[in-house]
């Protein structure tokens, strides 16, 4: 059951729905992976923030990573469980969940721009990447990515479709806010019916400026990306690869 701070995300089909498209998780994978080798990060504990069904999480795993990861939705965290026994995942907001000591944490696909906890907010997200610079090890890595202001202006309504699952999104853009809202219908085949589902995801838009000052004034040394790898990033996507310095303290 949601917290009465938080609102119900990917739900059942939802969820089996968005496990069914992995480009994402699995296109990112390898330039990740090597950017960790690259690092000296190629064995050690990883965190994986919004970790869905575990499709990054299980690369970790197969790479030789101890994983944690953590996912407001249930149903996300079974299907990671279920696909990934050997790492440790966990029902929580990223907002309040308590990072272990570790080298690297990642939170891929706009994953700490979502409102499903209504105390997420530009305040809220500095506050979060001010934990985990504190769990890092010194010349760890922080690797996210969030949306940027001018995502999905205009865009005309879109499905998608599987075997047996449809998925329609509808957008809106407040502005003022900076919030987006995509209103999600689902049909989900059960037996020889079609079961409907409806959710509604709001997604805090940032601009790469303010983002690169924040996390800078944490004390990480930081970069924008607009690929991992040879994986680019969706259009008004940005990456962000924050390191923490040797000389940092290890307390």
């Amino acid at each position: 059951m949601a917290k009465k701070d938080e609102i119900a995300a990917y739900g059942d089909d939802l969820a089996y729905i968005h496990d069914s498209m992995p480009d994402f998780a699995e296109g990112s994978a390898p330039g990740l992976l090597s950017l960790f080798a690259k690092r000296g990060l190629d064995s050690g504990l990883v965190v994986d923030m919004g970790c869905g069904g575990g499709i990054w999480a299980d690369r970790l795993v197969t790479a030789g990573y101890e994983v944690v990861g953590v996912d407001i939705s249930p149903s996300m965290v079974d299907i990671a469980r279920k696909r990934v026994p050997d790492a440790s995942f966990h029902v929580s907001s990223c907002l309040d969940f308590e990072i272990p000591k570790c080298k690297i944490v990642t939170g891929l696909g706009e994953v700490l721009g979502y409102l499903f906890d209504k105390t997420n907010s530009p305040k809220a997200l500095a506050q979060v990447c001010r934990r985990v610079f504190r769990t890092l090890e010194p010349g760890g890595l922080f690797v996210f990515d969030l949306a940027e202001i001018e995502v999905d202006r205009n865009r005309p309504k879109t499905y998608w479709e599987g075997d047996d699952w449809t998925c329609l999104v509808e957008f809106e853009v407040d502005y003022k806010k900076n919030i987006l809202t995509r209103n999600i219908v689902t049909y989900r085949k059960v037996g020889k019916l079609y079961r409907r589902g409806q959710e509604v995801h709001r997604l805090q838009l940032y601009q790469r400026a303010d983002v690169m000052a924040m996390l800078s004034r944490v004390g990480f040394k930081v970069r924008s990306v607009r690929r991992y790898g040879d994986y680019r990033l969706l259009k008004n996507r940005i990456g962000f690869i924050a390191r923490k310095p040797l000389s940092a303290n290890r307390s």
